[in-house]
C-alpha cells in the first residue's frame, strides 16, 4: 500500500508519493539566482537548511497564474528541493497493483503511473525522473 499527497496545479490534480515529502508549508518568496532556467524560483532558507525552490507549474509547461495565499511549499525528503504548487488538496492510499499505466502520451516520462482518485484519473510524479529533468539530483 502506497500513500500519495494531492496537490493541483492549473487546475490538474498531480500525486506525490508521501514518501517523497518531508514537509508542506505556505509557499515563500525565494532569493532569485542569475542565469537559472524559467521554473527555478531561486533559493531560500527553512531552518537553518537552503533549499531550491522548482516551480512545478513552470516545468510541466502548464499555464501561468498570479501568487496567492493558498500556494504551498512541498519539501522533498531526498533533496534540498521545495516543489511550488497551488495548493495541497487531499491524500489517498492505494495498493501497487491499483497503479495504471499512464495513457496520456505527454505525461509519460514525469509520470509513468496514474491512481484513481474520486472518480478520476490522477498522474502520479515520478520523483526519479523529475530529479534527473531539472538536474537537482
Amino acid at each position: 500500500m502506497s500513500e500519495f499527497i494531492m496537490c493541483s496545479l492549473a487546475s490538474k490534480t498531480f500525486a506525490l508519493n508521501f514518501v517523497e515529502v518531508e514537509e508542506v508549508m505556505n509557499a515563500k518568496k525565494g532569493t532569485p539566482l542569475p542565469f537559472s532556467e524559467s521554473w527555478h524560483e531561486g533559493m531560500v532558507t527553512i531552518r537553518g537548511n537552503v533549499f531550491t525552490i522548482l516551480n512545478l507549474r513552470k516545468k510541466l509547461l502548464l499555464p501561468a497564474s498570479g501568487e496567492s495565499s493558498e500556494d504551498k511549499m512541498i519539501l522533498l525528503s531526498r533533496a534540498k528541493i521545495a516543489l511550488l504548487v497551488d495548493q495541497v488538496e487531499d491524500t489517498a492510499s492505494a495498493l501497487d497493483s491499483q497503479l495504471k499505466s499512464n495513457e496520456e502520451e505527454w505525461q509519460r516520462e514525469l509520470f509513468p503511473t496514474v491512481l484513481e482518485h474520486q472518480g478520476a484519473l490522477v498522474p502520479v510524479i515520478d520523483m526519479d525522473a523529475f530529479l534527473a529533468s531539472t538536474k537537482t539530483n
